[in-house]
């Protein structure tokens, strides 16, 4: 392999000149600080190169997406240029001057800093107010970097001091910091006297014939000195697992971030006392670290192995270095911005070749599997062995993905000629394995439609398809049920989409969510109370795609494989991996796990049970399981078969004995393909990846099972400790407060996503979009107070309307009257009596039914319940004013036999005298003295 050093001149006049590459390696933007960018297609570099005149005095670049480009500049500026159109558009103006951007989230938003002493967070895709959040810093920010596979943002500071944020939130929370490793250094804006600077303009004229034959360029921007070229910048591996700084003794040292320690440092001998410029990693695999540094020399280091891989020292002046891999001929150049206005490439400095394994592989690579089956594994060298064994014996097929290379047709010509960018992007026969790929379980092998298939489907409209499920209801649903292939379902997992990552897990603790590699996957734990907490990523070389977080640890498993692998959150206990036997076929389809059990279903129905040491407590075999939860000792089971339809289990397993309360009975929720009423984005998209369409499952913060199914209705189970009275209901229908938070208007682009359930408050995450899942960055949770759904719209949008017209012949303001349609739907006084009347009697037997087994959990249960007394007969109360209020004696009279408490039936006494019904206050005073004589009678 042999590398050549390219120069193409791009801007004749010099200059400042910075580079970025676009996500797709097909547009470079070289932006200049006079005000022009040139895009080249690297991919055909012959073309004409568009040109573009931008703002002046940009301090950074940075591409987003595979056409647009945020720049910042001196002035406080911030702008996105997209090059297809091309546009510009202001998202961001500062005092001060910006010194760096990060783009975020897929290209959503972008980080901006600079001197102001504030990280500010830009919405990528609002057309009005772009800010969505501000964070104060200590110091003044120089520069930023940002690894997407682990939503890491490192913020660098004039102080020396590193600073690392999570951003898997919409405001992003600082997990950790690092200092005294990167230099103190501020940039210099000192501006040069113009007449100061004319005359060395001229006395260099006239040596020019002198400065033309040095080895080195002769730089007059006023801009270039050491301070303001200096690199503080952390460059990310491309699995987001390691960083790199540019450290102040001139030497590069290697980070992990799982503990964001030190392990290793690199260093040019020849070169000690120079500081660097830039660095990055190859964006491949990560083998290589390159570097420029003060004196413009290129190193790249193999940095595990810690040798230097090449060398070189350039005459012209850097700016900044980015990677290109050129995916044809399985290597990689390093493209390097100037001061000058030229371009240089280093062609072929490296192959793209995995020629290294991942450090993590090779500190365990010297364990040696003991046994073939074992069960348990000590490294994940024995492990993978055991997998990859295990993988064959159960024909465990992986999906294999080939790049796609639709451009090759024009790539020819440029492989002969020679220029700056002279790569070809040819199809790349590269198997990628995903265990957790979507499509890898279900294969429609009688065209029953539960899968898309891109050949069958390709020319089918969506209306083609709906039009066959309401013609061939009953045929399809027979299909359905007996062709129902069984995924893995953690409670809160999403899909992937049409992105690289998904959450595998989520509530009221915090979420896991993973990034999909080419190699491996990257997860990372995150958490809610980040004051208790501590977010933490590792490296997933098994694709996990089952999961469940609790207070104490994670729990992870490959539904293939049979693979368990528990992480405690704290370093206090150690981590185990456990393997689970799997027939032919079988698959895990949910886990669980609290801080005494382990709990692993299969879809053949196996149920094994674990202590918190992997220790095997006891198996059983029921109805194939699809989804699972647990609280302390306590399991809730989903089952699904095509012969019993969905049914659920509720256990209790100690380590002494073992219990059942209610035993595979009836579960009313209806399955998303069995419904032809489901809405057309649940459909096609959520149903893919979960079957049955429960978004999440749970105990309540008293231990009552909940689930939160395809309808968007919250079910509780009530009297569960009694199977002849145990029921299940429903105390949130979530699209019903969409709908009345939305004014009366259907909203189908706003969802419930459930966490958890807190007394009488659901914790959610409200999401806006196509999509009824979150996606990244996770909203803030949100609470939504549980309401029984009893009421009808048409009447609420009838009293509503009738409102809002009083209201407007009230004030006689016909201004703004769409925007009052847009007000939310009050409830009228007697349906909002008769809905809290149904909510403080289901509370208030949820609660008594868990005093009079568990006794007080918390310490506030009885307050809690004598509220619940109150509101339940204040509710009847109401009720019971309303029928005096017209007359109804016997409603009355029904009401006021269902008051709890003394002084509700005086109050009532007192409304029916108002009334002037005095021969219902008759009878209501009758009630009253008859309880006191029974109390009396009792005592």
């Amino acid at each position: 392999m042999s590398v050549t050093v390219v120069e193409k001149t791009v801007f004749d006049y010099g200059g400042k000149t910075l580079i970025s590459l676009a996500e797709d390696n097909n547009l470079l933007c070289v932006a200049n600080k006079n005000g022009m960018t040139k895009i080249l297609k690297t991919n055909n570099p012959e073309e004409e190169p568009e040109v573009i005149e931008i703002v002046k005095d940009l301090t950074s670049i940075r591409g987003s997406g595979i056409a647009n480009f945020i720049i910042t500049t001196s002035k406080g500026d911030a702008f996105n240029y997209c090059f297809t159109e091309p546009k510009e558009s202001l998202i961001y103006r500062s005092a001060l001057p910006l010194r760096d951007s990060a783009v975020v989230h897929s290209g959503k938003m972008c980080v901006l800093g600079g001197d102001d002493l504030e990280l500010t967070i830009v919405d990528l895709g609002s057309d009005s107010d772009n800010t969505k959040a501000t964070i104060k810093t200590d110091e003044q920010i120089s520069q930023l970097s940002y690894t997407p596979k682990t939503n890491i943002l490192a913020v660098s500071t004039i102080n020396g001091v590193v600073s690392f944020y999570s951003m898997t939130s919409t405001k992003p929370n600082k997990v950790h910091e690092l200092p005294g490793y990167i230099p103190e250094n501020a940039y210099n804006a000192t501006i040069q006297d113009k007449l100061l600077n004319q005359v060395l303009d001229e006395g260099d004229d006239s040596d020019s014939d002198l400065d033309n034959n040095l080895d080195e360029e002769k730089i007059t921007d006023p801009e270039f000195c050491e301070e303001n070229r200096i690199s503080t910048r952390a460059a990310w591996h491309p699995n987001g697992l390691y960083f790199a700084l540019p450290c102040k003794d001139s030497t590069i040292k290697i980070f992990t971030i799982n503990d964001y320690s030190l392990i290793k440092t690199v260093s040019n001998l020849s070169h000690l006392n120079s500081k660097f410029i830039d660095l990055q990693f190859d964006t491949v695999h990560g083998n290589y670290l390159a570097a420029i540094d003060l004196e413009n020399k290129l190193t790249v280091w193999n940095w595990q192995t810690s040798q230097i891989h090449y060398t070189h020292q350039f005459k012209q002046k850097i700016t900044n270095i980015i990677w290109k891999a050129n995916a044809s001929k399985n290597d990689m150049d390093i493209i390097l911005g100037t001061w000058s206005g030229a371009v240089l490439t280093v062609q072929s400095v490296a192959e793209s070749l995995n020629l290294t394994e991942p450090l993590a592989s090779r500190e365990s690579s010297s364990l040696k599997p003991k046994s073939k089956n074992g069960l348990f594994v000590d490294s994940d060298s024995e492990l993978e062995n055991a997998l990859e064994s295990r993988s064959g014996e159960n024909h465990v097929n992986d999906m294999a993905e080939e790049s796609n290379g639709e451009e090759n047709e024009n790539d020819n010509d440029a492989a002969d000629s020679g220029t700056l960018f002279s790569d070809v992007n040819e199809n790349e026969s590269k198997r990628k394995y995903h265990f957790d790929d979507e499509e890898d379980f279900i294969d429609d092998d009688d065209g029953a439609g539960y899968v898309t298939n891109a050949k069958k489907l390709n020319n089918a409209t969506y209306n083609d398809k709906h039009s066959y499920r309401r013609n061939n209801a009953v045929n399809f649903v027979q299909d359905r049920s007996s062709h129902f292939h069984y995924r893995p379902i953690s409670p809160g997992a999403t899909p992937f989409g049409s992105t690289d990552r998904r959450y595998l897990t989520m509530n009221t603790i915090g979420y896991v969510s993973t990034v999909r590699n080419s190699e491996q996957n990257s997860i990372t734990v995150s958490f809610f109370d980040i004051g208790k907490f501590s977010e933490y990523h590792f490296e997933d070389v098994f694709g996990y795609d089952v999961c469940y977080l609790n207070e104490i640890g994670t729990l992870f498993a490959q539904s293939k494989t049979g693979q368990l692998q528990y992480r405690p959150h704290d370093s206090t206990h150690s981590n185990w991996t456990k393997l689970i036997p799997l027939s032919k076929d079988e698959r895990i389809t949910s886990i669980a796990a609290t801080p005494k059990l382990i709990i692993v279903g299969t879809s053949l129905g196996y149920v094994r049970i674990f202590n918190e040491f992997a220790v095997p407590l006891a198996i059983e075999k029921m109805s194939p399981i699809v989804a699972l939860t647990a609280h302390e000792y306590k399991i809730f089971s989903v089952h699904f078969s095509q012969f019993h339809g969905v049914s659920y289990s509720l256990f209790e397993q100690t380590p002494s004995a073992s219990k059942y309360y209610q035993r595979e009975c009836s579960l009313p929720i209806s399955l998303p393909s069995f419904s032809l009423n489901i809405d057309e984005e649940f459909d096609t998209n959520f149903e893919k990846f979960n079957p049955m369409g429960i978004r999440s499952l749970f105990f309540s913060i008293y231990g009552d099972p909940c689930i939160f199914g395809a309808d968007g209705v919250l079910l509780v189970l009530n009297k569960w400790r009694s199977s002849l009275q145990s029921r299940w209901v429903p105390v949130l229908d979530s699209s019903m407060e969409i709908w009345k938070m939305a004014g009366g208007k259907e909203n189908n682009d706003v969802h419930v996503w459930p966490l958890g359930l807190s007394y009488d408050t659901l914790n959610c995450i409200l999401v806006k979009g196509k999509h009824i899942w979150p996606e990244f960055p996770l909203p803030l949770p949100s609470e939504m107070e549980i309401r029984i759904p009893i009421l009808v719209k048409a009447q609420l949008l009838q009293e509503h309307k009738e409102r809002l017209q009083k209201e407007e012949d009230a004030f006689h303001d016909e201004s703004d009257e769409e925007q009052k349609v847009e007000k939310e739907i009050v409830v009228p006084v007697n349906m909002a009596a008769e809905e809290e009347l149904l909510r403080s009697k289901i509370l208030s037997t949820l609660l008594t039914d868990t005093l009079e087994n568990d006794g007080e959990l918390y310490g506030n249960e009885q307050d809690i319940l004598a509220s619940l007394n109150g509101a339940y007969d204040k509710s009847l109360l109401r009720l019971f004013a309303v029928a005096c209020s017209e007359q109804n004696a016997a409603r009355a009279l029904s009401l006021a036999r269902e008051l709890k408490q003394d002084k509700a039936l005086t109050a009532a006494a007192k409304i029916s005298e108002r009334a002037e019904m005095m021969a219902l206050m008759k009878k209501v005073n009758d009630i009253r003295e008859a309880r006191f004589e029974e109390q009396m009678n009792n005592i």
